[in-house]
């Protein structure tokens, strides 16, 4: 029953949206893989000469439904969105055809690989345990930060390597998108002595701040600084939680990550139910938990 009445408000907004648009906008459904959520019902609202269209998820819009918006409203709003927002340039006046203009804003975000594969399909990225580290070219202007992950496509134009691509990303995401460190009782202003071996790391943005952990002798500088190897807690895709390695249980830190992640983050934003483990000896960055890759 509740399948069939999702299915009926898609089939209204559809319809809705057909009827109201304006003559020169073109309006596309697909079924769109989404970081961490497949199979969406995706609606994409072009105007001419638009540089960047946006997309809709009528998933995302259906609670409003429930609410009482009728689909007619829901749409209209939609529209007037699209209207309102035209871009004719990519935010932060970048050209996405010129590799030079692009890879001044090469960074680097961190999702996870093994719930993700249908999404990372065409899509460069570097595998590194359960983890896709992805190059993505950051914009950052008036109207607030943003990203375009890098797809396969592009290197035509550009006349790069998938590998070249991925090189010039992790040597600039230090550069563009510093990394953060602070104490998690600085942050929440606890004196719990408790929390005084807990860190949080994630870049200057708090957007696709995991990624610092692959920043280039990031982790390493932290345990030498702090002398003692670490636990990394998968926070969510924007901040990892460091744990200095005093002997704690892997088991009980990786039950934790489980919880937090099912109570506490959005779905579109977690990383992984894993523990992670970062060693100043030879072994480095690694997954410990779950064991089975």
């Amino acid at each position: 029953m509740k399948t069939n009445k999702k299915n009926r408000f898609y089939d209204e907004m559809k319809e809705c949206l057909m009827r109201l648009k304006p003559e020169e906008m073109e309006i596309s459904f697909n079924r769109i893989n989404k970081q961490n959520r497949k199979g969406l019902h995706g609606c994409i609202l072009q105007l001419p000469g638009a540089a960047a269209s946006p997309t809709f998820y009528f998933e995302d819009l259906y609670e409003a439904y429930l609410n009482g918006t009728a689909p007619e409203d829901i749409a209209e709003s939609l529209i007037n969105f699209a209207r309102e927002n035209n871009l004719d340039s990519i935010p932060g006046n970048i050209d996405i055809d010129d590799y030079d203009c692009v890879r001044k804003n090469l960074g680097l975000m961190v999702i996870g690989e093994e719930k993700n594969r249908e999404y990372l399909e065409d899509m460069i990225y570097k595998k590194i345990e359960d983890l896709a580290l992805i190059p993505i070219i950051f914009t950052n202007d008036k109207y607030g930060t943003g990203c375009i992950k890098v797809r396969e496509g592009f290197l035509k134009y550009w006349g790069v390597s998938a590998g070249e691509v991925l090189e010039e990303a992790i040597l600039n995401a230090p550069r563009i998108m510093p990394p953060t460190f602070r104490q998690l009782n600085e942050i929440l202003g606890s004196q719990d002595e408790d929390d005084n071996e807990l860190f949080v790391i994630s870049n200057s943005y708090y957007a696709g701040g995991a990624a610092v952990a692959f920043y280039p002798g990031f982790l390493d500088c932290i345990g030498k600084a702090l002398g003692k190897d670490l636990f990394i807690l998968p926070s969510s895709v924007n901040e990892l939680i460091l744990v200095t390695d005093s002997g704690q249980d892997p088991e009980v830190l990786l039950q934790i990550v489980k919880e937090v992640n099912r109570t506490q983050v959005e779905p579109g934003e977690v990383l992984t139910d894993a523990v992670y483990h970062y060693s100043r000896s030879g072994e480095g960055f690694q997954r410990l938990l779950p064991s089975q890759m």
